[in-house]
C-alpha cells in the first residue's frame, strides 16, 4: 500500500497514511492485494514504525530482482545522492545526512540496485569496491562502467579489468598526476585517432551546445598510456564542450578528460559519456517528481527511500515504451505527448492507469 501510495503521489509518511486510510475499500486495491475485505490499516506512527523496522536487505533482494528484466544493455552508471530528508539537527548542515549509492542501468534509465550509506563520514568509494564483488549484481562480462573522478581509483579500474569489464573513468585533480600524465600523451598526437563534433544541443534559456569528442589510442598496441598504477589504459577520451549565449554571444569553454580500457569510435564514446548523466536526470526526478529532499525521515531513511525508487522506476518504464505518444487514459485520448511528470499525474488521476504500471503487458 506504501508502494501504492507513492505512486499515487503521496511522498511523505503522513499523506501516505491518509490515502491508505481512504482507499481501505477500493476495490481495485484489494484485489492488488488479494483481498476480500476491508483493510485494516494501522495508525500513522504504527505505519512509520513498520517501514523503519523493515529489513532493508530483504527490500533491496525483492527491487532488484523485479526489475533486472527491465535492464537494457550492459551500460552501468553509478553515482551517490544525499538523503536530505535524513539530518536530525536540520536540513543541509551534512552531520548526520544519509546518503544511497545508486546502480542506474543506462540503456533503460532505471537503477536496479542500491546500497544505503548510513554512516556521514563513509565515502561512496569503499560501497563501490563492495559493489563490484557483488555477483548477484553484476555477474556477467562485458559491462561498461562510468562514473565520476571520485571512482578514478586504480584498485577499482583493475579490478573492472580483471574481471573482464569496461570502465570509462574521468580524471580530475584527484588523480592529478595521471591527468597529466594524460595531457602529455595526447599532446604527443598529430591528430586524434577518432574525432566528431555535434551541434544543435540547447540547455535552459537556450543556450547553444556543442560537444566535440576526440579520442587517442594507439595503433601498434592496446596500451596508449603506460602506469604503473593503472592496468590496460587504451584510449584517451578528450570531451570539449562550447557554450553560446545567443543573447549576449558569450562563449564558454568547458574540458573533461577521461580514460578507458576498450577502444571505441568517438561517436561511440560521445553516446556513453552523454548517457552517464542519465545518473543525475534520474536524480533530478527523484526530488521533482518523489520530492525526497523534502521528505522528513530520521530514523532508517532507506526502506522509503527504495519503494520510491520502485515507484520512479515503474514511471520510467512506462515512459520509455510510450514517449512521445498520445496515450489513453480512462478511455480517453490525451491531447499532449507523454513526458514523466505526466506520467505522474495520470497516475493521481486514475486508479486504473496506476494499474497498467504495476501490470505491464
Amino acid at each position: 500500500m506504501t508502494l501504492l501510495g507513492l505512486l499515487k503521489g503521496k511522498v511523505t509518511f503522513e499523506a501516505i497514511h491518509d490515502w491508505m486510510g481512504a482507499n481501505s475499500d477500493n476495490k481495485l486495491f484489494l484485489n492488488i492485494l488479494n483481498k476480500k475485505e476491508k483493510l485494516d490499516i494501522p495508525s500513522e506512527s504504527t505505519l512509520h514504525r513498520i517501514l523503519i523496522n523493515v529489513d532493508n536487505n530483504e527490500l533491496e533482494a525483492i527491487f532488484r530482482e523485479y526489475f533486472k528484466v527491465y535492464a537494457i544493455g550492459e551500460h552501468i552508471a553509478v553515482d551517490g545522492k544525499w538523503l536530505n530528508g535524513s539530518d536530525v539537527n536540520g536540513q543541509y548542515t551534512q552531520v548526520k545526512h544519509k546518503s544511497v549509492f545508486n546502480i542506474l542501468n543506462k540503456g533503460a534509465g532505471i537503477v536496479i540496485g542500491h546500497y544505503c550509506i548510513g554512516d556521514d563520514k563513509k565515502s561512496e568509494i569503499p560501497v563501490f569496491r563492495a559493489a563490484l564483488e557483488d555477483k548477484a549484481l553484476f555477474c556477467q562480462e562485458g559491462q561498461i562502467f562510468s562514473f565520476d573522478a571520485l571512482m578514478t581509483q586504480s584498485d577499482i579500474l583493475n579490478k573492472i579489468n580483471k574481471d573482464k569489464n569496461y570502465y570509462i573513468a574521468k580524471l580530475k585533480n584527484n588523480q592529478k598526476l595521471l591527468k597529466n600524465k594524460a595531457l602529455e600523451t595526447i599532446q604527443t598526437f598529430e591528430t586524434p585517432t577518432y574525432s566528431n563534433t555535434e551541434d544543435g544541443y540547447k540547455t535552459e534559456g537556450n543556450k547553444q551546445v556543442s560537444r566535440k569528442v576526440e579520442v587517442f589510442q594507439s595503433t601498434s598496441s592496446d596500451i596508449v598510456m603506460f602506469d604503473s598504477k593503472f592496468d590496460n589504459i587504451q584510449s584517451i577520451i578528450k570531451v570539449t564542450k562550447t557554450t553560446t549565449n545567443p543573447i549576449t554571444g558569450e562563449v564558454r569553454e568547458s574540458m573533461q578528460l577521461s580514460i578507458a580500457n576498450f577502444k571505441e569510435e568517438a561517436i561511440a564514446f560521445g553516446v556513453m559519456i552523454l548517457k552517464h548523466w542519465r545518473v543525475e536526470t534520474y536524480h533530478y526526478h527523484m526530488d521533482m517528481l518523489m520530492h525526497e529532499d523534502r521528505h522528513i525521515a530520521y530514523i532508517n531513511p532507506f526502506s522509503i527511500s527504495i519503494l520510491r525508487s520502485f515507484a520512479l522506476n515503474l514511471y520510467q518504464i512506462f515512459f520509455n515504451k510510450h514517449k512521445g505518444e498520445k496515450i489513453v487514459v480512462d478511455n480517453k485520448q490525451t491531447k499532449k505527448p507523454l513526458i514523466m511528470a505526466r506520467v505522474k499525474r495520470y497516475c493521481q488521476d486514475s486508479d486504473e492507469f496506476m494499474l497498467e504500471l504495476l501490470e505491464p503487458s
